[in-house]
This record gives C-alpha cells, structure tokens and sequence, in this order.
C-alpha cells in the first residue's frame, strides 16, 4: 500500500484546515489508498478518512474498535487514545507488531508518547512489552522505529529495562553478519547492496544502536557493549561505523583504541561524530 500522493479540493482542504495533531491523524489513516485505485474508490475513502478524523471516539468505543477485527478505524482511534490503563495498554502493544503498517505506525507514535508520562509509562514497564518494542524498534517502517526511540530516550526506567535485551538482540544480529563473513564469497555478499538478507540485517542493526544511543548506557555498564563496538567500528557499511561513533562520543570513558579509529575514519559523517 502507498501514501496517497493525490488529494482531491475537499480533501486538501480538510488537510489543510485540521490542526497538526488531527494532520497526523489523517495522514497515517489514509496509508490505507492505493493510488492504483479507482477514483471513485479513493474518494470514498478519503471521505471516509475526514469523517473518522472528525469523530470524537471516547473510551468504550476505543477499547472495543482495538478488539475488533476490523482495521479500518483502527489508526485514528488509537491517535485519540487520550490515557491509559491496564487493558487499553496491553491492547495497544499488541498492534506495535503483526499488524498493518498504518497501525504500528500509530500505535509506535502514542506509545512514545505515552513513554513520555509519568502517569501512564508504568504499563509498559515489563518484560513482555519491553520485547515488543524492541521488535518495533526493528520494524520496517522507520517512522515506527523513530517513534518507539523517541519514546526511549526520554523514559529513563524503560532504558534500564530495555538495555540488556537490546545487547543480547545487537549480538545475535552480528552473529548473523559473521556467519556471512565467514561463507564463501563473502565480500561480495557484504558489497551487494541488492542482498535482501544482508540488508535486512543490516537495517536492524542500525535501528538498534540508534536506540542503544538513547539509552543512559554510561550507568549500565555491560562489558559486551565493547566487543559490538569493537565489530561495528570497522564495519564494512559507513552508517553502522557512524552509529557505532555517535555512541562512543556520548561514552564517559571511550576505549582509545576505538576513539583514534573512528577520528580517523575515511567516512567524513563518521569522524564528524568525534570531531564536533
């Protein structure tokens, strides 16, 4: 499914007039549109779209449209979640993954959100919804992994929860990327920018030390933390080694032998992280 890329008079001018919290709202909605439909089907669609937008869902209705199944309502009743408990939080998690894209999307933004509350943190404070997230943190829409590390970055007791698995996922995601290395022709394997597996891995890796950068990990000290940076310093890909930079500048005592490697990187926006 495509974003629309086309609106008619009517929808633009709802677009334009809503205010940037219901824009978002109707923006994820309409992931839904396909721009190889027919017109008369997009444009019930999107008349659809600024009717949901409009409606004032309160709470019973939200519980029950996240227990239905039933998704096309689904993204802007979770945009108007306006709090939280228990149940709503555990139905909530439950459509970070598995899910349409328009869905993890915004369940991905009021679970950051959310994170960001005193109040309403505390429901996702486990085991359970720690692991969900970093599967989120791995999806394949960077809007949801952008939102889920925002939420990170200010959620201090998330951080500490979500540190040891984050480590333990990096691992078995350069446990992977050895194994290519070790196979025949492996060069070529790690060249090959057309390499779906490779990419894939690769694409993990990078949303997992963006996240690993939010954490406080100064006051969690992990001693394998040095060995993924050991490997990721001089990984093949410049956005890895860049990542792996930013997370040494933010370290309290950075190993040396680190430091003068990724100074002298030949990648100018990986040196630029320990030069600025």
């Amino acid at each position: 499914m495509l974003r629309i890329l086309y609106l008619n008079k009517g929808a633009a001018k709802l677009v334009f007039c809503l205010n940037s919290y219901d824009r978002i709202k109707y923006n994820v909605f309409l992931k839904i549109v396909n721009n190889d439909m027919d017109e008369s089907i997009i444009e019930e669609l999107i008349n659809k779209a600024g009717e949901a937008v409009s409606k004032h869902y309160n709470d019973e209705e939200i519980t029950a449209i996240l227990k239905d199944d039933d998704d096309f309502e689904k993204p802007v009743a979770i945009m108007s979640l306006g709090g939280l408990n228990k149940d709503t939080a555990l139905l909530l998690i439950r459509h970070l993954t598995g899910c349409d894209g328009r869905i993890r999307e915004a369940s991905a933004y009021k679970i950051s959100e959310f994170l960001n509350d005193p109040e309403y943190c505390q429901w996702f404070l486990n085991e359970d919804c720690a692991i969900i997230i970093i599967n989120g943190i791995m999806d394949i829409n960077p809007n949801v992994s952008r939102n889920l590390i925002e939420g990170i970055r200010h959620c201090k007791e998330m951080q500490t929860l979500i540190f040891p698995k984050l480590i333990q996922r990096i691992e078995n995601i350069l446990k992977k990327l050895k194994e290519i290395s070790a196979s025949p022709f492996f060069e070529n394997k790690l060249n090959d920018r057309k390499n779906h597996a490779k990419n894939k891995i690769v694409f993990n890796l990078y949303w997992a030390l963006e996240a690993l950068y939010c954490t406080e990990f100064n006051d969690l000290d992990d001693e394998r933390l040095i060995n993924i940076l050991d490997f990721t310093s001089g990984y093949i890909d410049y956005t890895i080694r860049e990542k792996s930079a930013r997370i040494i500048s933010k370290m309290k005592n950075p190993p040396n032998d680190l430091l003068h490697k990724l100074k002298n990187d030949k990648n100018f926006y990986v040196k630029n992280q320990l030069l600025c």
